[in-house]
C-alpha cells in the first residue's frame, strides 16, 4: 500500500498543480484545491471559464474492493482529472431465498470493507479533493439480494415482509453513511431508483413508488445530507425509461444529476436545472459518444454541451455510469481538459 502512495504522490502534485509542473495555463482565478472548485461552484462564484467534471463507472472484478479498487479509483481519478473523486459502492449484496426475516437479511456493518476502501482513499487525496461515496438506495440493495423477478411478486403479495427486507438494508445503508462521516467523509453521491415506468404497473396500494421508494429514498438521503457540505442527487433510469421527474422536486441535493430523456421526448440540462433550481451534472449519454468517439470528438460536443447548459450552474458528466472507464481514460480526460478550458 505505501509504494503505491509514493508513486502517486508526483502524478497527483501534478494534477492537482499543473502551473507549478509547466503546464501552461491563462491567468485565471481558479483555485488550486479541488474542494474550492466545488465549494465556489456551488456558490455560484467560480469562474466562469472554468466548467467542473466528473465521470465514473463500474470496474468490474478484482477492483470491488480492497487493493484492486484503491487503485482503480485512483487511476481513473488521476488519468481522467475529474474534480470529484466518486467511490463505486460494488460490495456484492448476499442473494436471499426468502423473506421470512427472522434475522436481519445482513448485518448493520455489512458495508465495512467498502469503508475501509474509503478510508484508504481519503487517505491519498482527502485533504483536496471531495471523496464521494456512492450510496444506493434502498430499492437498488434490495435488487441485489432478492432479484428484479421475485421484487414485484413480494411486493405485492407479502407487503408486510417486503416491508421488513426494506427496513433491515436501510439499516445497513444508514451505518455506512454515518462511518463515513466519521472517517471524514463530506460528500456523498446518493442515488434513487424504482421510479421507472414499468413499476406504475404494480397494483400495489397507494403506489409502489409512494410506499417502497420514496419513503426509503428521503430517510437515506436525509442521513446523507446531514452535517455534510455536498451531495449529488443522482436519478437513475438503468431498469427503464421514466415518464416524471416532479416526483423528485422535494429530493435532496445540492447537484442533480437526471435522466438525458423523460416519457420518451429529450430532457435538456437546462430544462433540468430548471426544474430543480440546482446545478445539474450531465451532457453525455452514458451509451454514445463517451466510450465511442475519438478523444477530438469528445472535446466538440464539451464545448457544445457547455454553450447549451445553464452557464454557471453546469458540471460536465454523463447520465449514469459510463462503460469500462479505465479503457476510456483518453475520452474522459478530453471531457475534463476542455471543460476546464485547458
Amino acid at each position: 500500500m505505501k509504494q503505491i502512495k509514493l508513486l502517486l504522490v508526483a502524478i497527483f502534485a501534478a494534477t492537482m498543480y499543473p502551473a507549478a509542473y509547466g503546464q501552461q495555463q491563462s491567468v485565471r482565478n481558479i483555485p488550486a484545491d479541488k474542494k474550492e472548485i466545488i465549494d465556489r461552484f456551488i456558490a455560484g462564484t467560480l469562474d466562469p471559464s472554468y466548467t467542473p467534471a466528473l465521470f465514473f463507472g463500474h470496474f468490474g472484478n478484482g477492483k470491488k474492493l480492497g487493493e484492486g479498487a484503491l487503485k482503480a479509483h485512483l487511476s481513473l481519478f488521476l488519468k481522467g482529472g475529474a474534480d470529484i473523486l466518486k467511490v463505486q459502492t460494488e460490495q456484492p449484496m448476499p442473494r436471499v431465498q426468502d423473506l421470512t426475516m427472522e434475522t436481519p437479511l445482513v448485518p448493520e456493518d455489512y458495508y465495512r470493507p467498502t469503508l475501509e476502501l474509503i478510508k484508504d482513499i481519503l487517505s491519498y487525496v482527502g485533504s483536496d479533493v471531495y471523496v464521494m461515496p456512492t450510496i444506493l438506495s434502498t430499492h437498488q440493495v434490495a435488487r441485489q439480494g432478492f432479484g428484479d423477478g421475485r421484487l414485484p411478486i413480494y411486493a405485492v403479495e407479502r407487503p408486510e415482509a417486503y416491508k421488513r427486507m426494506l427496513d433491515s438494508y436501510t439499516k445497513a445503508i444508514l451505518w455506512f453513511i454515518r462511518e463515513c462521516k466519521a472517517a471524514g467523509v463530506e460528500a456523498f453521491f446518493t442515488a434513487t431508483q424504482g421510479g421507472e415506468k414499468k413499476f406504475y404497473e404494480l397494483k400495489v396500494p397507494k403506489g409502489f413508488f409512494e410506499t417502497y421508494i420514496k419513503p426509503y429514498d428521503l430517510q437515506v438521503m436525509g442521513e446523507a445530507n446531514k452535517d455534510t457540505k455536498l451531495t449529488i442527487l443522482h436519478i437513475c433510469d438503468w431498469e427503464g425509461p421514466m415518464d416524471d421527474l416532479t416526483r423528485y422536486i422535494d429530493y435532496p441535493g445540492k447537484i442533480v444529476n437526471a435522466p438525458l430523456t423523460i416519457d420518451g421526448k429529450p430532457l435538456s440540462l437546462k430544462d433540468t436545472y430548471k426544474l430543480f433550481g440546482r446545478p445539474v451534472l450531465g451532457g453525455f449519454n452514458r451509451k454514445a459518444e463517451i466510450g465511442k468517439a475519438s478523444p477530438e470528438k469528445i472535446a466538440d460536443m464539451t464545448r457544445q454541451i457547455i454553450a447549451e447548459g445553464p452557464t454557471g450552474h453546469l458540471m460536465i458528466g454523463a447520465d449514469c455510469s459510463v462503460p469500462s472507464p479505465l479503457d476510456i481514460t483518453a475520452n474522459i480526460h478530453a471531457a475534463v481538459s476542455t471543460a476546464h478550458g485547458r
